[in-house]
Formats: structure tokens, sequence, C-alpha cells
């Protein structure tokens, strides 16, 4: 009796090991947006908690690092900060949604869904210049890169004091698409159980 037991069990475990080795079937990509969800992205990350808040981390970054120079160190001067940063914000989705707009694009980041460190890092990274189609497929987008640019080369060439200009606005604009990599690295690799 024991024998056969031992053999029952171990033709069970013998049965299991390829269906463990199985991978599971990859998870349904997320529904691509439509246009009146794009729309509701777009008011708000540029009017909402999302815009506000950028703009306050980043203004009070660069008074402590007292950029530009020529706005004081004082309430006034992050009051200018904050108005700068918080207009390059809506410049900046306003050229990203209508980018994304005009080629039926979906902007937003969203998890890879392929597994082992390396290619979960190139999604991440390369997220600021990818976008998914109605049909769920990931392709080349040009939305979230030139809305960056074109809030930062907008601001230093129109309002940022002098001797800022373009040049000074291609610059910003690279540290902002860094940034953006950034986050989407830890968007990519924080826990799911985190918002």
């Amino acid at each position: 009796m024991k024998l056969a037991a031992r053999a029952v069990i171990a033709l069970v475990l013998i049965a299991a090991v390829p269906a463990a080795a199985q991978e599971a079937a990859p998870p349904d990509p997320p529904p691509v947006a439509t246009k009146k969800e794009l729309l509701q992205k777009y008011v708000w990350s540029t009017l909402g908690p999302a815009g506000a808040v950028h703009a306050s981390l980043s203004s009070a970054f660069e008074q402590w690092r007292g950029s530009p120079p020529a706005w004081d160190g004082d309430w006034g001067g992050y009051a200018q900060r904050w108005a700068s940063e918080y207009a390059e914000s809506a410049i900046s989705d306003t050229t990203k949604y209508a980018v994304a707009r005009a080629f039926s694009h979906d902007p937003a980041f969203t998890r890879c869904e392929c597994t082992g460190f390396a290619p979960r890092l190139i999604h991440a990274v390369g997220g600021p210049f990818m976008a998914r189609t109605r049909d769920g497929r990931t392709v080349w987008s040009p939305a979230t890169a030139a809305g960056i640019v074109a809030g930062h080369v907008v601001s230093a060439s129109t309002w940022y004091p002098a001797p800022r200009g373009t040049r000074d606005g291609v610059q910003h604009a690279a540290v902002g698409l860094l940034t953006k990599m950034v986050v989407d690295v830890f968007r990519e690799f924080r826990p799911t159980r985190l918002p």
C-alpha cells in the first residue's frame, strides 16, 4: 500500500513540474484612452493637483538654486518661478496632448508586459518617446518629447530674463526629458501595490 501511495504521489509531482514551468499568459494590455479620456487626462494634468504640485516642487528647486538670478530669493521671486513653472507645464501638456491627438496616440506611461530587468529598463527609459495606438500597439511617438521641449523652449525664449534664451531652453528640456525617464523607471519598478 505504501509503495502504491508513493508511486501516485511521484506521478502527480512529475506531472505538475511541466505545468509549473509554463509561463502564465501575459496580461491584456490596458485599454487605450478614448478622446474623452485623453481630454480628461489633459485637463487633470494641466489644471489639477499634478500641475500645481509640479510647479511648487520645481519652483522651490529653482529658488534654492537661485535660477534665474534676476528673480529675487524672496516670496516675490518664488511667485515668479511658480507662475513660470506652471505656465511651462501648461504649454508642455497642451503640446503633448495636441500631438497625441493628431496621431491618435495615448502618451500615458504603461508598465511593460515583458519580464527581466533589461527589457523593463529599456521600456521605461524609452517611455517619453512611446505611445499606444487605438489597437493597443506600442509605437514611437513625438508627443511627450515635443511637449517637454515646447514648454521649456517657449518659456526660456519669451519670459525668462536675459541672458537666458532658446539655448538655455533646450538645455532645460534635456533635463526635463531625463527627469521623465527617471520617473518612468520608478513607475516601472515600483511595487505593484503602490498607486
